[in-house]
C-alpha cells in the first residue's frame, strides 16, 4: 500500500505529466525530502512549485501554479462579502459504524475556503457531510438517526446531510486539491458553486 507521501508524489508529477519511474534517483530523492505536511492553499502552491523547480519545468510550473491561484481566489473573491451567518457550520465524519469526526487541518482549512464554519459539535452544525462509500453509508443511516443526538440536530432535520462518495476524500492533502475545493464549494455555498459534481462525488440525503 502506497503511503500517503507517495500518493502525493506521484499526483503531482501526474499533473507535471512526468512518469516517476523515469526520474533521476537523486530527483526523485530530492522530491521525497520535501515536507509533504500541507495544510493551505500556500503549503501546497509552495510544495507544487518546488517539485517543479527540481525538475526544472518554468513553463509548466507556471501553468499550474496558476490553476491553483486562481481556483482559491475565485472562491475567495465569489464569498468575499458573504457575512459569518450565511457560512453554515460544518461537520464532518469519516463513516457512521462508529461515527468519527474528521479533524483535519487540511480539510478544515478547505471548509473555511469554501464558505463554511468548522465545528466538532453535532448540536452547533448546519450540515453534515459524511465521508464514506455510498452504499454503506445508505446501511448505516437508520443507526445514525436512532441516536437522538444526531435526528434532533438542525443538519438532520432541514435535510443538510451530504455524502462525499470517495473514500480518500481529502486524505492526502495536496494530491486533489481542486477537485475537494470545487466539491465542498459545490455543496456549502450552492448559490455561488455549480461544478457538476452532485450525483458523481456528493449526494444530498433526503432524511425528512
Amino acid at each position: 500500500m502506497q503511503s500517503n507521501q507517495e500518493i502525493l508524489v506521484e499526483a503531482i508529477l501526474n499533473q507535471y505529466e512526468v512518469d516517476k519511474t523515469l526520474l533521476p534517483t537523486d530527483i526523485l530523492e530530492q522530491i521525497y525530502t520535501l515536507s509533504s505536511n500541507l495544510v493551505t492553499s500556500h503549503d501546497i502552491i509552495n510544495y507544487t512549485e518546488s517539485i517543479g523547480r527540481l525538475l526544472n519545468k518554468d513553463e509548466k510550473t507556471a501553468e499550474l501554479l496558476e490553476i491553483l491561484d486562481d481556483e482559491v481566489h475565485i472562491i475567495i473573491h465569489k464569498l468575499k462579502f458573504i457575512a459569518a451567518s450565511d457560512r453554515p457550520k460544518v461537520i464532518l465524519l469519516d463513516g457512521l459504524n462508529p461515527a468519527v469526526i474528521n479533524t483535519s487541518d487540511y480539510l478544515q482549512e478547505c471548509i473555511k475556503i469554501a464558505g463554511g464554519i468548522p465545528t466538532y459539535t453535532i448540536s452547533e452544525a448546519d450540515k453534515v457531510i459524511i465521508i464514506n462509500s455510498e452504499e454503506l453509508t445508505i446501511a448505516q443511516i437508520p443507526a445514525l438517526l436512532s441516536d437522538t443526538n444526531w435526528s434532533d440536530s438542525n443538519a438532520v432535520k432541514l435535510n443538510q446531510v451530504f455524502l462525499i462518495n470517495k473514500e480518500e476524500f481529502g486524505k492526502t492533502p495536496g494530491a486533489d486539491y481542486c477537485l475537494e475545493l470545487e466539491t465542498l464549494a459545490e455543496i456549502l455555498q450552492p448559490k455561488y458553486f455549480f461544478y457538476g459534481l452532485e450525483g458523481n462525488i456528493w449526494i444530498q440525503f433526503q432524511l425528512q
